[in-house]
């Protein structure tokens, strides 16, 4: 069994954070983390479409900007959504692994799995089927624990994600090809 002083739970802009400084300030501190470290924002949510808007900025100052200040580009300026989404991702790779070492540099275990509360001071944690996670049920104990779990997109009864046709945010900032029509819900 694992024991620690702190255990958070999700490893967010609010998760990892708080596990930094848990350790930083001498407790034993733990992270658990059901999908990829830096968790919704960093991975499929804020960095993804601010890396994707800078692209699409980039784009407009090439067909209009550049003209005005007597910058020629002979042909036509397009987007390859393919290499967009490699680069889109390499952002995302590239920031995880930061936080992922920040938190390795403060002493912090990372714990990939699923957690859920046995009683007020354990948890079991259970593989999540993410590459890298738990390999088998394991028990984690801590005097304190901070929830830090995030949000995920909510589905319109009757408009279930296909990702394809109905699309959440993550499905969206994975494509890969411009589509004809688009409708936005939300937002």
């Amino acid at each position: 069994m694992n024991n620690f002083d702190v255990v958070v739970i999700g490893s967010g802009p609010g998760g990892y954070v708080a596990a930094i400084r848990s350790a930083q300030l001498g407790f034993k501190t733990a992270i658990i983390e059901r999908e990829f470290i830096g968790g919704v924002c960093l991975n499929v949510g804020c960095i993804p479409s601010k890396a994707m808007i800078t692209a699409a900025h980039r784009l407009h100052q090439a067909q209009h900007d550049f003209p005005t200040m007597g910058l020629k580009i002979k042909g036509s300026v397009e987007v390859d959504m393919g290499q967009l989404a490699k680069w889109k991702q390499s952002v995302c790779d590239k920031m995880s692994g930061g936080v992922n070492q920040l938190l390795k540099g403060n002493g912090v275990t990372v714990i990939k799995g699923e957690a859920s509360f046995k009683n007020s001071k354990e948890l079991t944690v259970t593989p999540s089927g993410i590459n890298g996670s738990v390999t088998g049920t394991q028990s984690v104990t801590a005097k304190n624990f901070i929830i830090a779990n995030g949000s995920r997109p909510i589905e319109i009864p009757g408009f279930k994600f296909d990702e394809k046709d109905i699309m959440s945010s993550t499905g969206a900032l994975a494509m890969t090809e411009v589509p004809k029509r688009l409708v936005t819900i939300g937002g």
